[in-house]
C-alpha cells in the first residue's frame, strides 16, 4: 500500500484482465492503423515524386538548359516544399491560461499525481497548471518525431472541477486522463493523432508559400499566370490530402470510443465502480454552476465589486439551483443501494443528457456507467475534499479568482462575499422552491399567441381559494425536467444531423439503439412529439396558475384584476420582442457566417446578406415602435431607475442598410440589437418578479381572508407588438450551398466530385511533369 496520507485506498481483487485491451479495441487499433499507414505512404509517395520531378529537371538543365524544364523544375521543388515543410511543423500546445505551479509549490499535489502516474503506468507530468474551469486535461507539443518519441505531458488541473469532487472522485478523474498513456498499446491512438496535426496544419495554415504565390499572382499578367498556376495546384494538393485523410479519422473515431472506455477501466481498477460514474454526475451540475458563479461575478465587476472566492460562489450556485428545482439529488453525490444491489444500480438513464463539457465528446453517460460496471470492482470513495492536495488551497482560490479578470483595477474593487451575491441573485420571488423551477430560465409566456389566451386557456373552480389549492404540484417539477431533458435529446440529435456534433465511435447511439443518419429526423420528430405532451400539460398549468390568481384579483376587486393583467401583457409583450430581437440576430449572424464560410464572398452572396440585413431592420424598427409604446406603472419604473420609459427606452436608430455601407451596418447593427435585448430582458425580468410578487400577496390574502388596499395604477403594453411563437423562428442554414459544399467538402457528393477534381489536377501535374522532362 502507498504511505501518503492524501492519497485514497485503491481497491483489492481486481481482475488483472480488467484494463487489457479488449479484442474490439484491438480491431479498431488495426483499422485506425492500417488506415494511418496506407495514407502516410501515399503521401511520402506523393511527396517524393514532386522531389524526383524537380530533382530530374534540375538534373536535365545542367546539361541544356530550357526555359519549360526550368519552370516545372521550380514549381515540383515548390510542391515538394509545399508538403515536406508540414511533415516537420510543431505543433504548440499553447497556452492553458492558468497558473503553473512546480512540486516545490506544491508538494502534496505532486505526490498525489506521482502516485498515481505510478499506480496507472503512466508517464508523471511534466509540467501542471491549474485554472478555473471545470475540467481536467493533459496536453503537449506535437511533431513527426513524436511518432516514434512521445511528447512530455503536461497536466491541466481545473479547479472547478476540484472544488465539486471528493478526493476518491478526483483520483477517478485524474485517472482517467492518466489511463490514455498507460499502456503501450494507446500509442496508436497517439500516431493517428498526431497525423492528424500534421494534416491539419497542411491544410489549414498559410505561410510564407502561400504568400509568395499570392505575390506572384498579383503582379504583371505575364508572370501572374504562374501564381494562379501554382495555387490551383496547391488547392488539389490540400484537397486530396484532407479527403483521404477523413477517412483515417472515421478509422480513429471508433478508436477514440474504446480508448475512452480503456482509461474509464484504468480509473475503475484504482477508484472502483462508483467513484468515476459519481463524478460525471456531479459535473451536470458543476458545469452549470460554474457559468452562473461567472456571469454573477461579471455583473459585481461591472459595479466595482470583487467576488474574490469564485468557487465558494459556484458552490452557492450548486445550493441555490438545488433548492429552486426542489431537488436534493441535483450535484449532490449519488446514493448508493445495498452492497448486493451496486453491480445493477444505474446513475444514468439510457436516455439522459449527453456528457458534460469537459467530455462532450466521450461516449453518453450511461454508457460509460454501464462499461465501468460491466465487471463491478467496489470500493469505498474517499469522502475528503480534493482541496486537501494544495498546500494553501484559499490562497490559490483567491489568485486564480482576481486573476480571471485580467485585470490590475480587481484588485482595487471592493470585495464582496461570494455566498451573499450568489443569494441575492437567486433572492426572487419566481425562484422560491414552492414554484418547483417554473420560472428558472424558462419563457412561459411565448407559448401563448396573446396576453387574452392566457386568460381563456384552462380552467378554474368555484372559487379562487379552491383554484390556488396545490397549484404548482410535484408532477410540475417531473413534467420540468422531462421538458429539460427531451430538449438536451432533441438538440443533440439535431447537431448529430448537422454535423456540428460528431457521434463517439462513428456510430449514433440514440436511447440504446444505434441510428443510422437517415433515421436522424424520425427519431427528432418522436422526440417532438413526445416534447409537445409535456408542453401542452405546461401550457395548461401557466394558464391555469394565472387564470386562478386573476380570479383571486376579482374576488378581492380594488382593482387588482386590471393590475395583474397589465402585468401578464408586460411579461408576454417582453418575452415576445425578446425573442424576436434573439432569433433575426442569429439569423443575420448564420447568413454572414454562410457567405463567408469559404473566405470569399461573391455577388449573389453580397445580395443575400443585403436581403437579410434589410428583413432585420425591418422587423427591428418594429420593434423599436414597440418598446417605445410599453407604459411602466411606477413600482416598475421605480426598480428600473427611470422616470420615463418611452423617453429611455433603447432605440434601434440606423440609416438604412445598402450595398455600400452593409459591412458596416452589420456590427452596428449587432450591437443596438444587444443593447436592445439586454434591456428588455432586465424589463422582463423585473415585470416576471412583479407579477409573482403580486400573485403571492393576493393568494396569501385569499387564504387568510383579509382585504388588500386599492391596487397600484397599471401599466400596458401594445396588443399588436410583434411575437415569435416557438417553432416559428428562421430556419438558420447548416449546410453550406453547393459551390461551398463543394470547397469545404461537406456531404458525400460533393466530397467526391472535389476529390476527383483535385486528383485530376495533381494527377495531370505529375504526368505533365514526367512527360516534359
Amino acid at each position: 500500500m502507498n504511505s501518503l496520507p492524501l492519497y485514497p485506498a485503491s481497491p483489492s481483487g481486481v481482475p488483472q484482465e480488467l484494463t487489457k485491451a479488449k479484442a474490439s479495441y484491438k480491431r479498431q487499433a488495426m483499422y485506425a492503423m492500417a488506415g494511418l499507414l496506407v495514407f502516410m505512404l501515399l503521401y511520402i509517395a506523393l511527396m517524393v515524386s514532386f522531389g524526383f520531378i524537380s530533382y530530374q529537371g534540375f538534373l536535365a538543365l545542367s546539361s541544356v538548359f530550357d526555359l519549360v524544364t526550368l519552370f516545372i523544375s521550380v514549381v515540383s521543388l515548390m510542391l515538394a516544399v509545399f508538403m515536406a515543410k508540414s511533415l516537420f511543423a510543431v505543433r504548440k500546445s499553447g497556452d492553458p491560461r492558468g497558473i503553473e505551479v512546480t512540486a516545490e509549490q506544491e508538494p502534496k499535489l505532486f505526490e498525489f499525481l506521482n502516485t498515481l502516474a505510478d499506480e496507472v503506468g503512466a508517464p508523471k507530468p511534466h509540467r501542471v497548471f491549474l485554472t478555473p474551469e471545470v475540467n481536467a486535461a493533459v496536453f503537449y507539443d506535437l511533431s513527426l518525431w513524436n511518432l516514434l518519441f512521445p511528447s512530455k505531458k503536461n497536466l491541466i488541473v481545473g479547479l472547478g472541477l476540484v472544488n465539486v469532487l471528493n478526493l476518491g472522485e478526483f483520483k477517478a478523474v485524474l485517472a482517467h486522463e492518466f489511463g490514455h498513456f498507460a499502456q503501450g498499446s494507446m500509442m496508436v491512438g497517439r500516431w493517428v493523432y498526431i497525423a492528424q496535426q500534421i494534416i491539419g496544419h497542411m491544410v489549414a495554415t498559410r505561410d510564407w508559400l502561400d504568400k509568395t504565390v499570392s505575390f506572384i499572382s498579383r503582379i504583371d499578367l505575364r508572370i501572374a499566370w504562374v501564381g494562379w498556376l501554382l495555387s490551383l495546384v496547391m488547392w488539389a494538393m490540400r484537397s486530396v490530402v484532407d479527403t483521404l485523410f477523413r477517412v483515417v479519422i472515421i478509422a480513429e473515431r471508433a478508436l477514440s470510443r474504446e480508448m475512452e472506455f480503456n482509461a474509464d477501466l484504468v480509473a475503475v481498477s484504482v477508484t472502483g465502480s462508483d467513484a468515476l460514474v459519481n463524478a460525471l454526475h456531479k459535473l451536470q451540475a458543476a458545469d452549470h454552476a460554474w457559468q452562473t458563479a461567472l456571469n454573477i461575478a461579471g455583473r459585481e465587476a461591472g459595479s466595482g465589486k470583487l467576488v474574490d472566492d469564485l468557487f465558494l460562489a459556484q458552490q452557492e450556485a450548486i445550493n441555490q439551483l438545488r433548492r429552486v428545482m426542489a431537488d436534493d439529488t441535483y450535484g449532490a453525490t449519488p446514493e448508493l443501494p445495498a452492497e448486493n444491489l451496486r453491480p445493477a444500480h444505474r446513475v444514468f438513464d439510457a436516455d439522459s443528457a449527453r456528457p458534460p463539457q469537459m467530455w462532450a465528446t466521450h461516449p453518453a453517460n450511461r454508457d460509460r456507467e454501464d462499461n465501468a460496471k460491466s465487471v463491478y470492482v467496489p470500493a469505498e470513495i474517499d469522502s475528503r475534499s480534493a482541496w486537501l492536495v494544495f498546500s494553501d488551497a484559499q490562497a490559490i482560490r483567491n489568485k486564480v479568482s482576481v486573476d480571471i479578470f485580467n485585470t490590475e483595477k480587481a484588485k482595487e474593487w471592493e470585495k464582496t462575499c461570494p455566498q451573499q451575491a450568489v443569494q441575492a441573485r437567486f433572492s426572487r420571488a419566481s425562484y422560491s422552491p414552492e414554484y418547483r423551477g417554473t420560472y428558472l430560465n424558462r419563457s412561459w409566456a411565448r407559448n401563448f399567441e396573446s396576453a387574452e389566451e392566457i386568460f381563456s386557456f384552462g380552467s378554474e373552480k368555484a372559487s379562487a381559494k379552491e383554484s390556488l389549492a396545490d397549484i404548482y404540484p410535484q408532477s410540475l417539477r417531473d413534467d420540468l425536467e422531462a421538458a429539460r431533458s427531451l430538449d438536451i435529446e432533441r438538440s443533440t440529435l439535431q447537431a448529430l444531423a448537422s454535423g456540428e456534433l460528431k457521434p463517439s465511435g462513428g456510430i449514433i447511439r440514440h436511447r440504446g439503439e444505434e441510428l443510422k443518419k437517415g433515421d436522424i429526423p424520425n427519431a427528432i420528430a418522436a422526440i417532438s412529439k413526445e416534447r409537445k405532451v409535456v408542453a401542452d400539460r405546461l401550457k395548461l398549468h401557466d394558464a391555469c396558475c394565472r387564470r386562478a390568481h386573476l380570479q383571486a384579483a376579482k374576488e378581492l376587486g380594488q382593482d387588482w384584476d386590471v393590475y395583474l393583467q397589465s402585468l401578464v401583457a408586460l411579461v408576454h409583450c417582453t418575452e415576445h420582442l425578446s425573442a424576436k430581437v434573439e432569433d433575426e440576430l442569429a439569423f443575420m449572424v448564420n447568413t454572414w457566417q454562410v457567405i463567408t464560410a469559404d473566405g470569399q464572398i461573391g455577388f449573389f452572396e453580397k445580395r443575400r446578406m443585403l436581403k437579410a440585413c434589410n428583413g432585420v431592420q425591418a422587423v427591428m424598427e418594429e420593434v423599436s415602435v414597440a418598446l417605445a409604446k410599453i407604459t411602466l406603472p411606477a413600482a416598475i419604473l421605480e426598480e428600473i431607475g427611470i422616470h420615463s420609459w418611452s423617453k429611455e427606452c433603447p432605440k434601434f436608430e440606423l440609416v438604412d442598410v445598402n450595398k455600400k455601407n452593409w459591412g458596416q451596418w452589420c456590427p452596428a447593427a449587432a450591437e443596438q440589437m444587444e443593447n436592445i435585448n439586454h434591456a428588455l430582458s432586465v424589463l422582463n425580468n423585473i415585470a416576471l418578479e412583479t407579477l409573482i410578487t403580486t400573485e403571492a400577496e393576493l393568494k396569501q390574502h385569499i387564504e387568510q381572508g383579509t382585504q388588500p388596499s386599492k391596487a397600484p395604477y397599471p401599466g400596458a403594453a401594445p396588443r399588436n407588438h410583434p411575437k415569435l411563437m416557438p417553432g416559428d423562428e428562421h430556419v438558420l442554414q447548416r449546410k453550406l450551398d453547393l459551390w461551398n459544399r463543394f470547397q469545404l467538402a461537406h456531404g458525400l457528393a460533393p466530397t467526391l466530385a472535389r476529390l476527383l477534381v483535385s486528383m485530376g489536377i495533381v494527377g495531370g501535374t505529375i504526368y505533365s511533369g514526367v512527360m516534359f522532362i
